[in-house]
């Protein structure tokens, strides 16, 4: 698989952040109308988006920066080792 230039990736996150953020207070809105009290209604939908919005970022800047494993190598991009 290719690079992706970093440009994209800001507009993929720049794209998505809102439909996160809209989604949350759709879903927000239709619980607190159903009748759940302010914590589902209100405060879970928020931390559902805080934590989706969180992963996107880590999976695109971990695209950004060209790491695919969690641990790192301990190599940089180009095979050499990195000075810790």
């Amino acid at each position: 698989m290719g690079k992706v230039h970093p440009l994209t990736l800001l507009l993929v996150l720049l794209v998505a952040v809102p439909l996160v953020v809209g989604g949350a207070g759709l879903v927000s809105f239709l619980l607190l109308r159903s009748g759940y009290g302010y914590v589902v209604g209100g405060i879970l939908p928020f931390l559902v988006s805080l934590l989706i919005v969180g992963v996107i970022g880590v999976v695109l800047g971990r695209a950004a920066s060209g790491r695919r494993d969690a641990q790192g190598s301990g190599q940089g991009r180009n095979g050499e080792a990195d000075d810790v």
